[in-house]
């Protein structure tokens, strides 16, 4: 029986290959140039000239650059989520976990390259998306889970327990935007000040 080779690449496999290379160049040219000039003074003719693909084919994957750095926007936020998932793995204490997932956090983000100007440069725009995106309420159901593992919330009800965890997050977050600024900020000196200081308060409001 002769051989059985997989003949050549069909139009349509050809074509999404073609769509994906093309997507993945206009969302790396897009980081870089929402990381220089932010999307406020980006263009689509800046993102489009650096990536080398086509005005066409932007418009035809994306129409907007607010389209391209949603979907950039939605991805970190999924990197983040399981950044902060493996650094709370194994806490034992409220502040561990806290102190733990700050530093994760803080220096992913800092690490990415152009990370600290594509969150500098874009500071009003990330933090109108980050809270009631459906990958920040997966990220803030995991943290939840985690603290109420450890018997943390017990007192709390339903609505003050998802408060507490929003405003842990929002701390992270401004603490973040903060250390941004001097860019050599001491990153787990901040994430165990910022751990001891709401375990404390976590620790009182369910005594109360």
């Amino acid at each position: 029986m002769p051989n059985q080779r997989k003949g050549p690449y069909s139009l349509s496999e050809k074509r999404e290959m073609t769509r994906a290379q093309n997507m993945e160049k206009i969302e790396a040219a897009a980081w870089k140039v929402f990381s220089t000039l932010g999307l406020d003074g980006a263009t689509v003719r800046d993102i489009v000239n650096d990536s080398e693909v086509s005005a066409g084919s932007f418009y035809n994957y994306y129409r907007t650059k607010e389209a391209v750095f949603d979907k950039l926007v939605a991805r970190l936020i999924e990197r983040i989520r399981l950044e902060i998932a493996a650094a709370r793995t194994g806490a034992q204490d409220i502040e561990t976990m806290l102190c733990q997932g700050y530093g994760a956090f803080m220096n992913m983000l800092l690490s990415l390259p152009g990370g600290a100007e594509f969150f500098e440069r874009n500071q009003h725009h990330i933090r109108s998306r980050l809270f009631g995106s459906a990958q920040i309420r997966a990220l803030l159901a995991d943290i939840e889970i985690d603290i109420a593992g450890l018997g943390a919330l017990e007192s709390l009800s339903e609505s003050e327990r998802k408060l507490l965890v929003s405003i842990m997050f929002a701390t992270g977050t401004e603490a973040l935007f903060g250390a941004l600024k001097t860019r050599d900020a001491d990153i787990q000196g901040l994430a165990g000040f910022l751990a001891r200081l709401l375990a404390h308060g976590i620790n009182g409001s369910c005594k109360g």
